[in-house]
């Protein structure tokens, strides 16, 4: 018989890691690029407009993802060991801890870092007005920390299904 807490806190930790990668890959691979191609202003008031839903998007989905992923590692390794993974997929499963614990450091300490300091300057520039010139280099600096945890993200997927199929 399955195991009830099991399941959902697989489709728990499953369907928020979903949701931040997503979350994550559109913005680097299709909204970052896209708004290369927009003036400056233009560039900053689209900004102000999907800031908010991306800061509270990856944070509510990462630290959800990050927070069933550790209860479930820890159920399955204190309370139904039944459940664990076998002594050759341990280390894949403990990689995939590890790469997923960064890809949310770098979410919040870079990428949701310049994303709040971009929405407080957009919030203090008027609409369709130059941007002040750290708006540049705060945009390049959540497009890195998206791409890293973006590839970070991917990494911890690979190998937390190789340590499941083991």
């Amino acid at each position: 018989m399955a195991d009830i807490v099991y399941l959902a806190l697989l489709f728990i930790h499953i369907i928020s890691i979903v949701v931040w990668m997503g979350a994550t890959i559109l913005f680097v691979s299709v909204l970052g690029p896209s708004m290369r191609r927009l003036n400056p202003a233009s560039r900053l008031d689209l900004f102000k407009a999907m800031g908010p839903a991306y800061q509270r998007n990856i944070t509510s989905s990462s630290t959800i993802a990050i927070a069933a992923g550790l209860i479930l590692y820890a159920y399955i390794t204190q309370v139904q060991s039944s459940l664990a993974p076998t002594s050759q997929g341990m280390p894949w499963i403990l990689a995939g801890i590890l790469l997923g614990l960064a890809a949310y450091v770098i979410s919040m300490a870079v990428a949701l870092r310049a994303n709040r300091r971009l929405l407080e300057l957009a919030s203090q520039n008027p609409a369709g007005a130059e941007p002040p010139p750290q708006v540049q280099l705060l945009q390049r600096r959540l497009l890195l920390g998206g791409g890293i945890s973006a590839i970070l993200l991917v990494l911890a997927l690979l190998s937390m299904v190789i340590g499941a199929n083991l």
